[in-house]
């Protein structure tokens, strides 16, 4: 075990405390949690207080509407707002893009359309927040071609552009209305849609408000989580044998320890460079849930559940790739092998929409004890799902996951004992099934 234990801590060593791993799995997942922490709190500023005195060229009626809604602060934009879901209100970084209640104090006067170049002019000097042009057949006419235009300063701010041309449009359409007699308050108030809260009713019989966007996010980011961890050291595995292959330094190597022990102390090593990579962009995910207000959405079952999968996930990986890295001895030659392995691990990511729609449809079940996909497709169901996962489907799939993980370690030794010493043309897949029938 010493010299098991030897080779890990060396695997580890050289690949983890490299600069461009400490760059790339501490430094990042670093730089992420400080912008959660530090730079988006920073950036929710409010707008400056909306101040002056707007041109408008208009029709009478419009004129008085549109002063009403500028003295009450009405924004229709705020209307669309409320209807947003709760988990996009509640983003610090949806609040950035969104556009928020603008406080302003406008005064209006109107004036000719033969002043409409000079407006545009005073527009451009700020004598005038805005110049405003309300043709008369906009008002008149419900299929009129005519464009309601507002000429604004160049340095002027998106949510104050908003504020100025949403109410100059709910002006005129509120104009239209009381022309034919209507209320535009009422006429709002009727059309207004109740918003539908829908809540899923659990086997206990207790009520649990539904969140089809959590639901569908959720899954990819444990699956690209599980993804990154377990190939990133993967790849790892697989370059660092073929470069030790290639240069002799593997022959040496072996002369000191049997190749069981060299391949248990690689997988072992970058073993932990895969937890290192799993708890610093963990801990920032976990960061980022906590800034957004979101950290409801996952439960300690489901990350216990997911470190379960982890550990079978990279076992598989980590086989595959030593496996590949054995039997070639240049990064080249390892992608006419790599290819079908690539194809089979990229299945959960094309099945990512009906799995998370139909957890547990017959494609979820089915895919769900067919290795190496297991982790991959077992996390999209556990973390999609509206109805816990039967207890017996988890302990089926984690059993089956194992038994798979212990014969591919298996079929991996047979390879990595004959393929690490050869050298020139790479195996194809069935020389590979004869190495693990021979070995």
């Amino acid at each position: 075990m010493g010299k098991i234990f030897t080779v890990a801590w060396r695997e580890f060593r050289d690949t983890a405390l490299t600069k461009a791993f400490l760059f790339g799995a501490v430094i990042m997942p670093i730089f992420m949690i400080g912008l959660f922490i530090i730079v988006l709190p920073l950036l929710d500023t409010e707008d400056e207080p909306l101040q002056g005195t707007v041109a408008i060229i208009a029709p009478d009626d419009v004129v008085t509407e549109l002063k009403v809604l500028y003295d009450s602060g009405d924004n229709a934009i705020q209307e669309q707002l409320q209807k947003l879901p709760d988990i996009v209100k509640n983003d610090p970084m949806a609040k950035m893009v969104l556009p928020r209640a603008t406080e302003a104090e406008i005064e209006i006067e109107v004036f000719d359309s033969s002043q409409l170049e000079e407006l545009k002019k005073q527009v451009q000097d700020g004598d005038f927040l805005a110049c405003i042009l309300i043709p008369k057949g906009i008002v008149k006419n419900l299929d009129s071609k005519e464009l309601l235009e507002v000429f604004i300063p160049i340095e002027f701010s998106p949510d104050h552009t908003n504020f100025i041309t949403s109410n100059v449009e709910k002006a005129v359409v509120n104009a239209r209305l009381k022309r034919q007699g209507h209320d535009p308050n009422q006429v709002r108030s009727l059309l207004k849609r109740p918003r539908a809260h829908a809540m899923r009713i659990q086997e206990d019989g207790e009520v649990a408000a539904d969140n089809k966007l959590a639901r569908t996010l959720l899954p990819m980011a444990f699956l690209l989580l599980l993804w990154i961890a377990a190939f990133t050291s993967g790849n790892y595995l697989l370059t660092t044998t073929i470069e030790e292959k290639s240069n002799k330094v593997i022959e040496v190597l072996l002369s000191a320890i049997s190749p069981m022990q060299l391949l248990s102390g690689k997988i072992l090593g970058q073993a932990g460079v895969s937890a290192v990579i799993l708890a610093m962009y963990g801990f920032a995910a976990i960061v980022g849930l906590i800034a957004f207000a979101m950290m409801d959405l996952v439960t300690f079952s489901q990350l216990g559940l997911f470190l379960v999968y982890f550990v079978m996930g990279y076992f598989m990986i980590a086989t595959m790739m030593v496996a590949v890295g054995s039997a070639v001895s240049e990064l080249s030659d390892a992608q006419s092998l790599m290819g079908p392995m690539m194809l089979i691990m990229m299945v959960p990511f094309m099945l990512w929409p009906i799995l998370t729609e139909h957890p547990q449809g017959i494609v979820a079940v089915i895919s769900s004890y067919i290795p190496p996909l297991i982790p991959f497709v077992m996390i999209i169901r556990i973390t999609a799902t509206t109805e816990p996962i039967m207890m017996w489907e988890i302990l089926l799939s984690v059993v089956l996951g194992y038994l798979s993980v212990f014969c591919m370690v298996w079929m991996a030794a047979r390879i990595f004992r004959i393929g690490i010493l050869l050298q020139g043309k790479p195996p194809n897949i069935f020389q590979l099934i004869h190495w693990i029938r021979q070995g």
